[in-house]
């Protein structure tokens, strides 16, 4: 009886606030439009645009500044970019700044020519169901993980490499400021066509895009802070590794560095590996 209650009053309090969701994005789609053109090409170049800076902005005055100091000790590099360059930071920042601006804007008003104005044709003003958005996101990682890696990996291929993707493992201690610091065309291969794809192939609303591509922003940057905080995912110490030695865990993941025998584990993941296996010894020697 008092789980059916329980049961009951959550799914009230979803739908509440699923309505209140629907509620403010009409109210939104009144105020700016729903013309998908705009919503998709110019409101995902500026969304992007914002998350990016915003975080790369926290992470670079903490660069610039090395403060606050008690968070200098989760520096995966101790002693590199401490503090960072300025001169080599704003040649980045350049580089950044075109590619967030020309190369997104015009990869995704082409993206949307091509595939997402004819696949992506549901009611713009009706938002999906949360079961609907579990899925896409789902099918995102796994579909966006597979073409990063692949693309990725063509990156460092010795005919592609030193005229493309070198430009970006220039940086092999890197910073939140420089996650998108690529020449156009790795920009587009690897960075937007894999979200661009996989947002089109599942006609994804374009709100659960703008989401799932905040996300996908703000998870790439952590990769590239320099920092792995006692709550940071695995892949930040693992691209990090990455960088260093450029030629081992190619995803994100790291399930198809797995399958293809270019994962290294990093040291701490070494050690954690070895505790059960220091436990056990002792224990045998009692």
């Amino acid at each position: 009886m008092v789980a059916a209650t329980v049961l009951s009053s959550l799914a009230l309090r979803w739908r509440y606030a699923g309505e209140s969701l629907q509620a403010r994005w009409t109210t939104l789609l009144d105020v700016i439009g729903d013309d998908p053109m705009h919503l998709w090409v110019y409101g995902t170049t500026i969304i992007i645009f914002f998350v990016y800076w915003i975080y790369a902005g926290i992470f670079t005055i903490m660069d610039i500044t090395n403060r606050p100091k008690f968070l200098r000790k989760y520096k995966i590099q101790p002693g590199q970019n401490e503090p960072v360059d300025l001169g080599r930071l704003w040649q980045a920042v350049k580089v950044v700044a075109f590619n967030l601006t020309v190369v997104n804007f015009f990869t995704t008003w082409m993206l949307y020519e091509v595939s997402l104005r004819h696949n992506n044709i549901s009611d713009i003003r009706q938002l999906p169901s949360f079961g609907r958005i579990v899925r896409d996101f789902v099918i995102f990682v796994i579909m966006e993980e597979t073409m990063f890696y692949y693309v990725h990996r063509l990156m460092h291929h010795r005919s592609v490499y030193k005229y493309v993707h070198k430009k970006h493992h220039e940086w092999t201690a890197p910073v939140a400021a420089m996650s998108l610091y690529a020449h156009p065309v790795e920009h587009v291969l690897a960075n937007l066509l894999p979200v661009g794809i996989s947002v089109s192939l599942l006609s994804t609303h374009v709100v659960v895009a703008w989401a799932i591509i905040s996300l996908a922003v703000i998870n790439s940057m952590s990769d590239h802070t320099g920092y792995s905080f006692p709550w940071s995912g695995g892949s930040v110490r693992f691209h990090d590794y990455h960088h260093a030695k450029f030629n081992y865990n190619y995803g994100v993941t790291g399930w198809l560095d797995k399958l293809h025998g270019t994962f290294r584990a990093t040291h701490v993941q070494k050690q954690q590996r070895s505790k059960p296996k220091a436990i056990r010894s002792k224990r045998k020697t009692k």
